[in-house]
């Protein structure tokens, strides 16, 4: 009697009772149903990691769409608090910073630079853990900003950022806002 078992049938287990957790039929839709555990169970778990891959990504869109509607309007630290994880990693304009408390200092700048800022959310993509999302940014500079103080110009600029998700909390932030439009906009360097 061997003591051991071959890789592929304990991957091939372990992958069903993976599968189990996403309820009755998703075994058998993955094919692991019935004892079926010959060739072609390295299938099975790549179904199992897809599937996790598009429920984890609809969660993650789902916390975004809130963080976008509902805390970027305000800066507002009790919804700091749900979005973002305390030791978020921000990387912005070849800079990097860290802590909740960092970002909501961003955040707090921006809205008193433009108070009447508004982030559109024009497309927003997911897949496992990250969330790219492209926004348009308006606002009346009307504060400091970049070294600038306010001139009352109205600026329009584009933004991507791309969101690293853990247990439904933002982890780490790339973002690239268009810096020099917003620039030229508010008049601070020559036009073109």
């Amino acid at each position: 009697m061997r003591l051991h078992t071959k890789p592929a049938v304990v991957v091939t287990a372990l992958g069903a009772l993976g599968l189990a957790a996403f309820g009755s039929g998703a075994a058998d839709a993955a094919g692991t149903a019935g004892g079926n555990t010959g060739s072609g169970s390295s299938s099975r778990v790549t179904a199992e990691s897809v599937s996790w891959n598009r429920a984890t990504a609809q969660a993650n869109k789902r916390v975004m769409a809130r963080f976008t509607s509902e805390f970027l309007p305000t800066g507002d630290p009790a919804l700091a608090k749900k979005f973002i994880s305390p030791d978020i990693v921000m990387h912005f304009g070849g800079t990097t910073q860290q802590g909740r408390d960092t970002y909501l200092g961003i955040v707090a700048a921006n809205i008193k630079a433009f108070p009447d800022l508004k982030w559109t959310v024009e497309d927003m993509r997911a897949e496992g853990d990250t969330v790219a999302i492209r926004y348009t940014m308006t606002g009346t500079h009307e504060g400091p900003f970049a070294g600038v103080e306010g001139t009352g110009k109205k600026i329009h600029a584009e933004s991507f950022a791309f969101y690293r998700l853990s247990h439904g909390k933002i982890v780490e932030e790339r973002a690239q806002l268009d810096m020099l439009g917003i620039l030229r906009q508010m008049g601070a360097i020559p036009a073109a």
